[in-house]
């Protein structure tokens, strides 16, 4: 239970940055990040729950990241059909940015 407090506490913290919100009809990456992938990656990227694994050590391609959210791996669910096209592509640029250098 105290694992849960802390990660819903995080996600609003982690929301609450400073990172400039999308114009109206955009796709907020963020937001489809913090809701669709943040439970089992964490906020950054950093943490793997249920066999997930960071995204900021990943070396996949954008392609292999945009496959692997289509298709899904593993417990990881397919999000084909539940994301367009569009939002599996800004969602895996979003991912992109957790790499560490």
């Amino acid at each position: 239970m105290r694992a849960f407090f802390f990660l819903a506490f995080s996600l609003m913290l982690w929301s609450c940055g400073d990172t400039p919100t999308p114009p109206p009809g955009a796709i907020n990456a963020k937001d489809l990040y913090t809701t669709r992938c943040a439970a089992c990656h964490g906020m950054d990227g950093t943490m793997s729950v249920g066999g997930s694994k960071p995204l900021n050590t990943s070396l996949l391609k954008e392609e292999e990241i945009i496959s692997q959210i289509k298709n899904g791996k593993g417990a990881m669910p397919p999000f084909q059909g539940r994301l367009s096209d569009e939002e599996i592509t800004a969602l895996s640029k979003f991912i992109l940015t957790f790499r560490t250098p």
